[in-house]
């Protein structure tokens, strides 16, 4: 129906219910629980706490007999699916209980439910034990055949938010059920698909990252700026260029559209791949110029952080774009004024260096590389930082 209840008769009707609870089955609390999520409402941390310790208890006490009937996947899983929808945690000791009532029911659960739970421990901020998540990847690898582009792709999300990884064979599975309905295919699944895959550190076979191109290439006009950002730093990730993607006319028209940080990551992808294309990078490098990295909480810009602009300023570098100097120069000079407060690591160290090399290389804006605008403590720190990179690498390598 999609209606809503008022704010002020809400809150008794919860209040009611909850002083029912001896009676309520479990199907009843969940029902409720996704409905006020469903809803976009919240409910106070105590009352919510008293829900879940009502759902609980009721999982230990069902019979074995009854469990099937009384207790089912779609309770559960509809159950952390609202916690997670209304923003709200759980007690790490309750939500594997309820993981491990979940667990005990694959064999029942649809892959919408498995894609539910994980979903929902990943939106919570959790990770899942290892041996649990390889049960119910199982199970919903076994039904694949059942599910929708839509589930297949955000189960693929949960587990890379959740700093996890898949079974290649399984990975595979998947991805080949989600390509071979491509174009059924919303454009959030296809980019999250992608992003998921890169973010995971896994790979996915050309024909497989072809087909998925494709059919967001056709559909970028409906696209989200941010998913088109994300699939073209996926594709990068796994050294595919997205040319059919890069070309499409909305890719272009929705670039003002994205925050700074999609839009280095479009940059960084362009380096990463070799592939010059100047309108983009000129419009990313434009941009920059109007970002406040300062960290304060004036209007003077838009914000972004250190690793912002050290992928643009690296990728000018890389594709060697010679008329971004002084663009490079600027940024450089922002991230000098601002540097005991931007927390620099490693890899943004590393790409300054190369930035500074590349200027004196080809003997760029003065050919003093960055002297001058770091300070010679500042690049000395960048250069050894390199230094101890490469030889990370090489000890790695032998």
């Amino acid at each position: 129906m999609g209606q809503q209840v008022p704010a002020g008769l809400l809150q008794p009707l919860m209040l009611a219910f909850a002083n029912k609870l001896c009676v309520a089955k479990p199907q009843a609390i969940a029902n409720t629980l996704w409905a006020v999520a469903t809803m976009g409402q919240q409910m106070p941390a105590g009352l919510l706490q008293r829900l879940l310790d009502a759902f609980a208890s009721k999982l230990e006490q069902a019979a074995p007999q009854e469990a099937k009937d009384i207790v089912t996947p779609q309770n559960i899983s509809n159950t952390l699916w609202a916690v997670a929808t209304m923003g709200q945690q759980m007690p790490a000791g309750l939500l594997q209980q309820l993981l491990d009532a979940f667990a005990s029911k694959l064999e029942q659960a649809t892959p919408q439910e498995v894609k539910d739970t994980l979903w929902a421990v990943a939106t919570m901020g959790q990770r899942m034990p290892e041996g649990m998540l390889q049960q119910l990847m199982l199970a919903f690898a076994n039904k694949v055949h059942l599910a929708n582009p839509q589930e297949i792709s955000n189960t693929l999300w949960a587990v890379a938010t959740m700093r996890q990884k898949l079974r290649t064979p399984q990975l595979q599975q998947l991805v080949d059920a989600l390509v071979s309905n491509v174009q059924q295919a919303a454009p959030q699944a296809i980019s999250n698909t992608l992003w998921a895959v890169a973010t995971m550190r896994q790979q996915l076979n050309p024909m497989q990252l072809l087909r998925m191109e494709q059919a967001l290439a056709s559909k970028s006009e409906e696209a989200a700026p941010q998913g088109l950002a994300n699939a073209v730093w996926a594709c990068a990730k796994q050294r595919y260029l997205p040319q059919q993607l890069l070309l499409a006319p909305p890719f272009g028209s929705k670039l003002a559209a994205n925050q700074p940080q999609e839009l280095a990551n479009i940059a960084w992808a362009l380096a990463q791949l070799g592939h010059r294309d100047e309108q983009i990078v000129s419009f990313v490098t434009e941009q920059a110029q109007h970002w406040d990295i300062s960290g304060t909480s004036n209007d003077s810009g838009v914000a972004c952080n250190a690793q912002t602009l050290c992928n643009i300023c690296r990728s000018v570098a890389v594709l060697d774009l010679q008329q971004h100097v002084g663009v490079v120069l600027r940024l450089a000079a922002s991230l000098s004024r601002y540097w005991p407060g931007l927390s620099l690591v490693t890899e943004h160290l590393c790409q300054l260096h190369q930035v500074h090399t590349w200027l004196q290389d080809f003997q760029l804006g003065g050919n003093h590389g960055l002297q001058g605008v770091l300070t010679e403590q500042r690049l000395h720190e960048c250069q050894e930082t390199r230094m101890a990179q490469l030889k990370e690498q090489q000890s790695e390598s032998v």
